[in-house]
């Protein structure tokens, strides 16, 4: 008897599969090549039967995998990430396994020193026993912890209490593989052989033999970054999100989901608990936990006789240096006691911004409506479109000399070099680790006390653990409060908050100290004090009035075109859809408008954001109405639900 099969391609179709003919030894979850609409494409088979359509049938092509790459509940899952994001159904199941095809066996980390969890102390212990206390149904917790407070401890034990104790498994989420250094090797030598990591900096091989161990059951634990949300762990009981609030956390192509609601539905499906831990929490979380709504752990103080470091505020003065006396000397007395040192700089690049003075304005994107920055190597580039040129190209077409303003992090990294010449430094932003190896390579050695003073971008504020890091200094503290998005404060203030973390993470005092030309500002200041809650209360009422998360839900609707006109008349004729179903009590609409930033990569922005608390209610309006649209095919059409980016 013919088999066929139901196969998802990895295609932005409103089809969620297509009937194909397959060899009779095939099973549901097999990779397989097939011809669709005259071209070779890679699909996933969804379904087997015997049911013979009324129209003529092709063969697959060829079948990729001897053994399925996908299990039931990802199946399953997928339905639900393509009905809550309204992508394609192929699209679903192609975020959830590893790009390219098996290879043999991988070593995956270094050999470590196998260890036991650190005894809790007692807020720790009160903080895992409630947790503990809902093992085996979906229930949310917020373990609120200020920076450094041992929430990682209480994971370890966590974990341990479900591998001991169930056949379950254990999903955790960290926002940047590399800079979780500390929390991999304690894993490593406590759950020796246990762990699968899931991130883009392994080697296609390594990925897919860790993905395949948890999807045999080999491995219990996975450890990896947002899309190891969907990772086969057998059996799931437990799921942690570390530094819950990180923006990296949403996916930004389609599907466009964020790992933190997609974690919710595994939770739900397999009656597991979900641990969101923070030191600065989203204002939606805490707002949860606050109200009652989900669990709520608190952890006041550092283990043991680690101390918050002291926070102090230095403003900028308007001169020729690039970092403040005050923060120099507090560089200079740490680097002569064998310290270390952490300098953020919210800026990549050289001397970024270049300026004309010919025009009074700085040089703006050829693509983008944004500024070019200077890099060291004598090009240009602009951070969001990638377009690049020489410095002596653009100042030949412009006919002047350009004159550069501001620090980036490649021109204090040579000015630290010159200020401390025997000191070891390192520079981390996106320019520096190309290759996602030398994140690793570079905390390693921070961690080992090989590095003097590590500089760079908001990167080096996530999770980064040092015992001999003694001082912190952020420069521009106040980039990024101008932002027009209303969340642009809460970035600021979780920044700074969690950079300042950094600081004193053991018996040595840590200190920090923050340069600002805006010392006033209260963000700022609520920073200075680390006092979330202070925040969090004055933050809320704005949230309310304003009717924004945690108050509302969000939809973004952006239409983007290299022709101008499409995209305008694009987004006007969504809004027209809209205004059918309008008023509506619980909905506000903005917009249509251009995006703050209209033009990227050549191509212009129009958005649509919908305020909504009855969010279900318009994902069925866009589902029938505007996802079956006829657009041009000169423009494409972004639905984005509870978007974090609004520029």
């Amino acid at each position: 008897m013919i088999q066929y099969a139901e196969i998802a391609f990895d295609l932005p179709i409103l089809e969620d599969t297509f009937t194909y003919e397959v060899p009779p030894d095939t099973k549901v979850g097999m990779r397989v090549e097939a011809k669709l609409r005259g071209r070779k494409e890679e699909g996933i088979i969804l379904s087997l039967h015997h049911n013979e359509p009324s129209y003529e049938v092709l063969q697959v092509d060829k079948v990729v995998d001897k053994t399925p790459v996908i299990n039931g509940e990802q199946i399953e899952l997928a339905y639900w990430v393509k009905d809550q994001y309204l992508a394609s159904l192929g699209e679903c199941i192609h975020k959830m396994i590893p790009a390219g095809r098996r290879h043999s066996k991988v070593k995956l980390t270094e050999d470590v020193i196998p260890s036991e969890p650190f005894s809790l102390n007692e807020e720790q212990k009160k903080a895992y026993q409630n947790i503990k206390a809902d093992f085996g149904k979906d229930s949310i917790h917020l373990l609120f912890g200020i920076t450094g407070s041992g929430k990682t401890e209480v994971y370890l034990h966590l974990i341990r209490d479900i591998l001991q104790n169930s056949n379950k498994g254990v999903l955790l989420l960290v926002p940047e593989i590399g800079l979780t250094y500390h929390i991999i090797r304690k894993l490593e030598a406590v759950f020796p052989g246990q762990i699968a990591l899931l991130h883009s900096a392994l080697k296609v091989s390594e990925r897919f033999k860790a993905y395949t161990d948890l999807l045999q059951g080999k491995k219990r634990i996975a450890v990896g970054t947002r899309s190891a949300v969907f990772a086969p762990v057998s059996n799931l009981g437990l799921v942690i999100i570390d530094e819950e609030h990180d923006g990296s956390f949403k996916e930004h192509s389609t599907p466009r989901y964020h790992a933190r609601q997609v974690a919710l539905q595994r939770c739900r499906q397999n009656k597991a608990v979900l641990v969101l831990g923070s030191a600065t929490p989203s204002l939606e979380v805490y707002h949860l936990a606050k109200t009652g709504k989900i669990g709520l752990q608190v952890l006041t103080k550092r283990p043991g006789s680690a101390k918050p470091p002291t926070v102090r505020i230095e403003e900028n003065k308007k001169d020729a240096r690039l970092i403040g006396s005050e923060l120099t000397f507090a560089i200079k007395q740490r680097l002569d006691k064998k310290e270390q040192v952490i300098l953020l700089l919210n800026r990549r690049g050289y001397s970024p911004l270049l300026y004309s003075e010919k025009e009074k304005t700085y040089i703006p994107c050829p693509n983008c409506t944004s500024h070019l920055c200077y890099h060291k190597k004598g090009t240009v580039i602009c951070h969001l479109c990638g377009f690049s040129d020489s410095l002596q190209r653009l100042e030949t077409k412009l006919g002047e000399k350009l004159v550069m303003m501001g620090t980036g992090t490649q021109k204090l990294e040579e000015f630290l070099l010159e200020t401390f010449p025997g000191a070891k430094v390192e520079r981390l932003d996106q320019d520096s680790i190309q290759d996602k190896s030398v994140l690793t390579d570079v905390i390693g050695r921070l961690v080992e006390g090989e590095i003097d003073i590590l500089t760079g971008t908001q990167m080096i504020s996530k999770g980064l653990d040092a015992a001999r890091v003694t001082l912190v200094g952020v420069l521009n503290a106040g980039i990024g409060l101008g932002l027009p998005d209303f969340r642009a404060g809460e970035r600021v203030f979780s920044l700074l908050t969690q950079v300042a973390g950094r600081a004193g993470r053991s018996d040595l005092a840590g200190e920090v100290l923050i340069e600002t030309n805006t010392v006033d500002h209260p963000i700022i200041r609520m920073a200075l004090d680390q006092d979330y809650i202070r925040f969090y209360e004055s933050e809320i009422k704005t949230r309310e009035e304003l009717f924004y998360p945690p108050f509302s839900r969000l939809i973004r609707i952006l239409s983007r075109s290299k022709d101008e006109t499409i995209s305008v008349q694009t987004i006007e004729a969504v809004n027209q859809v809209l205004k059918k179903y309008l008023p509506e009590p619980n909905t506000i609409i903005l917009g249509p408008a251009p995006c703050p930033f209209y033009k990227i990569d050549a191509n212009f922005r129009n958005h649509i954001l919908i305020k909504t608390t009855v969010q279900n209610k318009w994902r069925e309006i866009l589902k029938k109405e505007i996802r079956t649209l006829k657009l041009s095919k000169n423009v494409y059409l972004e639905l984005d639900f509870d978007p974090l980016d609004l520029v």
